[in-house]
This record gives C-alpha cells, sequence and structure tokens, in this order.
C-alpha cells in the first residue's frame, strides 16, 4: 500500500466514524463575539478569559506607546544566538517577581514548554508521576524523557501517596506533576495537598498554570498565589490564554533557568518570538494586578451557567470558567454542536481523542465579556438542543 493510499484510507474511516476534524477559517474576533466562515456568533470556545486579546482600548494604548520605527518585527534568530533582545529578560523579570521566584524563562509556545523541560530536567534512574488528565504536551515531554513514569487517577491523591510510597525509594529524582485548571474538565486541582506529599516522600512539583493565569488570585498570578504556594519548584504557564499574548515560560529557580538554557532542545533550537509580542507581554504584565474587575465578571459568568445547567440536571464538571457539559456519544455530541451553531453559539464538540472514549462534550469556555444575558441565551439553547 502506497504512503497517499494509506493516509487517504485512515482519512476515510475518520470520515465514517464522525471524527474527522477540519479547520473553520476564522475572519474576525470582536470581544466576545466571531466571525467565521462569514457568519458571525457569540463565541464560547475562546481562552482569551478575560478580553485582553481582543481590548481595542488596550490595543490602542499599546501601540500609541510604541516607536514603532525602531521595533522589532522578528527576531530572525534563536535567543542563544542573535535572539535575545532585551525585552526578553525584562518579561522574565516580571514573571519571576509575579510568581515569586528567583527567575523565569520563557518559551515559544507552551508545547516547547512542555516537551522540552521533561526530557531536558529528568531521565534514567527518575520517575515522574502526573495526574492522567495532565495536557498532551505534558504526556509528549514525558515519553520523550528517558524518566520512568505513572499516572494517577484524577485528582485522586490517596493513588498517588500509594504509587509514591511504593515506588519512590527506587529513584534518585521525583517530580509530581499536575495543572492547576485543567483544560477540559474545568476543576482544579489540590495545589497544598499536592505540595504536603511531595514534601513527605522528598519529590519537587511541575504545575502547569496554563488556564489560570490572569484569571485567579489578587495579582492574576493564578492558583499558586490564591494558595500562597510560592514553594512549588517549578510554575508553568502559558501567555496565549488568560494573558492574550503569546509564548510560555517557567518560573524556577536561577540554576534550573540556566540549565534549561543549556540542555532544553525546545529552547535552544527554536527562533525566538518576535520582540513585539514580548512588548505586548510586558504591557500587559504591568496591568494584570489591576484587572480584578475582569476577574470578578468572569468569576460571576461561570459561576452562573454552571448553576443553570445544573439546575436542570445536566453534567457539568469543574470550578472555573470551563464548563463542561458531558454527553457521551461522539455523534450525538456534534448534532448538538451543530444546533448550538444554527442559533448563533460557537462552541464545537470536543471528542476523542481530546477526552477518554464515551466522554464526548461541549465546552464552554467564557470570558469576561460575556453579559449575564448572554450567559443565559447559552443555557437556554443547551436545553433546546438536548430536547
Amino acid at each position: 500500500m502506497s504512503l497517499y493510499k494509506k493516509i487517504t484510507d485512515e482519512l476515510n474511516k475518520l470520515e465514517y466514524a464522525g471524527a474527522l476534524r477540519k479547520l473553520r477559517t476564522v475572519a474576525d474576533r470582536n470581544g466576545q463575539m466571531i466571525e467565521v466562515n462569514g457568519k458571525i456568533y457569540l463565541n464560547c470556545s475562546s481562552n482569551d478569559y478575560l478580553g485582553i486579546a481582543t481590548d481595542k482600548d488596550l490595543k490602542k494604548e499599546f501601540f500609541e506607546s510604541l516607536d514603532l520605527n525602531s521595533i522589532e518585527i522578528s527576531s530572525s534568530s534563536s535567543r542563544l544566538l542573535s535572539g535575545n533582545f532585551e525585552i526578553f529578560e525584562k518579561v522574565e523579570k516580571q514573571l519571576a517577581e509575579l510568581f515569586g521566584k528567583p527567575a523565569a524563562l520563557y518559551f515559544s509556545s507552551g508545547y516547547h514548554m512542555n516537551a522540552g523541560f521533561f526530557p531536558a530536567v529528568y531521565g534514567k534512574g527518575d520517575l515522574i508521576v502526573a495526574d492522567k488528565l495532565v495536557h498532551a504536551s505534558i504526556i509528549d515531554g514525558i515519553m520523550l524523557s528517558k524518566a520512568d513514569y505513572l499516572r494517577y487517577r484524577h485528582l485522586d491523591y490517596d493513588q498517588l501517596e500509594e504509587m509514591l510510597e511504593k515506588d519512590r525509594e527506587k529513584y534518585e529524582n521525583c517530580v509530581i506533576v499536575t495543572e492547576s485548571v485543567f483544560s477540559m474538565d474545568g476543576d482544579i486541582a489540590n495545589l497544598e495537598k499536592i505540595v504536603e506529599i511531595a514534601k513527605k516522600y522528598n519529590c519537587e512539583t511541575y504545575v502547569d498554570e496554563a488556564h489560570a493565569v490572569g484569571c485567579f488570585g489578587e495579582k492574576g498570578a493564578g492558583i499558586c498565589e490564591e494558595e500562597n504556594l510560592t514553594q512549588l519548584d517549578f510554575i508553568a504557564g502559558t501567555v496565549g490564554k488568560g494573558l492574550g499574548g503569546i509564548g510560555a515560560f517557567i518560573a524556577c529557580e536561577s540554576v534550573v533557568r540556566d540549565y534549561l538554557i543549556n540542555r532544553c532542545r525546545s529552547f535552544i533550537f527554536t527562533t525566538a518570538l518576535p520582540p513585539i509580542n514580548l512588548e505586548w507581554t510586558s504591557f500587559v504584565l504591568s496591568k494584570l494586578q489591576w484587572l480584578n474587575d475582569r476577574r470578578e465578571k468572569l468569576r460571576e459568568k461561570h459561576q452562573l451557567l454552571r448553576k443553570l445547567l445544573q439546575d436542570k440536571g445536566l453534567e457539568t464538571k469543574g470550578n472555573s470558567q470551563i464548563v463542561p457539559v458531558i454527553i457521551g456519544e461522539d455523534e450525538k455530541t456534534l448534532k448538538i454542536a451543530d444546533k448550538l451553531l444554527a442559533n448563533g453559539i460557537f462552541a464545537p464538540a470536543i471528542r476523542p481523542p481530546t477526552v477518554r472514549k464515551g466522554t464526548s462534550r461541549l465546552r464552554f469556555s467564557l470570558t469576561a465579556d460575556f453579559s449575564l444575558e448572554q450567559v443565559k441565551f447559552v443555557a437556554q439553547n443547551v436545553f433546546g438542543a438536548l430536547k
């Protein structure tokens, strides 16, 4: 069988099973609204949780603050060659201060960060223990490392401790890995419990705050700030969600930053992001602690949507701005998503392999820009689509 026939056959199988994915073209975003394939929808699938990326006033203030004749629009090199502009180190200092760490390192994306960190830091003779629902980029990073690994049931800290009690002494180093806010279930890890277990068994802790940065904490530093847990060893996060930009970071000890610069392949062999993107990140970070009103609006909206859905007996999960409605069957979930789309609500179906088989869902990812009326409109249409 030729390669192209093999590929075509696989695509046909996916289409027959209702699992074929296709790209949609986004023409415009305006606050909580999005134009897709020529039609305007209420966007329930954005990670722009605070509405920063679509805030025209913020963007206007940012561009007016720049000298556009001198701003660099491409790094044209990796940071270890000629791409390490001053703005990178400025942003890293801002992030280190925000998370109460001595240092931080900026990556081109969350995937670069997670896929590169674990094979750089952990290897043969080490153990990585991760929550079963951590992001695919973390799983790929773990698989790329030469360390042994175990995965404990989602949020099951009794099983985590059982695993460590049985196996910790066999390994030189061990790290416990979790997200703070889980991207598909919208629930929140008990970081305090994880720190307690890590201390007991002499483990490091790696927490990915991708869906929490900006949305939680008085300063917007995520769940680790809310729980005052700066003792976490590695605090990771992304900029392309709540902070409205691009890139990712790890806040850590200075020696870890230096080590990653020398050993993390996804950092070493990547062209640095354009400096103008880092200028925007720096600008947003300077505003972050003053955005508590947006964090409160976001909290109000997701609590209302979850309550409206649960009051009608629907199964939802979590307690964050990510509100999943579990449907189960792939085909049924797709049909409901199509009904919502016909009524002006953009909420694509989430199916395997993104989630476990039998747990296909609608994932409502809210932003602070939603009005209470729009939240009620979403809930009413979900009820109608299920009939």
